[in-house]
């Protein structure tokens, strides 16, 4: 199950690393991705659940006002890592456009 967590970690590093305006910071089982002209982080993080399934959370937080808004989803191991990419573009162009 840590490998699961591991490389969904490393997967949207690895994705968000492409952009060159972005600082990345691993945290335990969370990713924070800072852009160069915006206050606000997008955080990214990974809870274990069930046999080969991992809870992705997207948070959008704002250093004054604290968490702005947050989604989530359940991805598994042999679900194709795409589908979590593509929801992390659709958040990223929502909250930081």
């Amino acid at each position: 199950m840590e490998k699961l967590v591991n490389a969904l970690l490393d997967q949207f590093a690895a994705s968000l690393g492409e952009d060159e305006d972005s600082v990345i910071a691993a945290i335990g089982d969370s990713l924070y991705v800072r852009y160069a002209n915006d206050p606000a982080v997008l955080k990214i993080a990974c809870q274990r659940q069930g046999v080969g399934e991992v809870k992705v959370t997207f948070q959008h937080i704002h250093p004054d006002h604290g968490p702005i808004d947050s989604a989530s989803f359940t991805q598994t191991g042999a679900q194709d890592f795409s589908a979590a990419l593509e929801r992390l573009e659709a958040y990223r162009d929502i909250w930081f456009v």
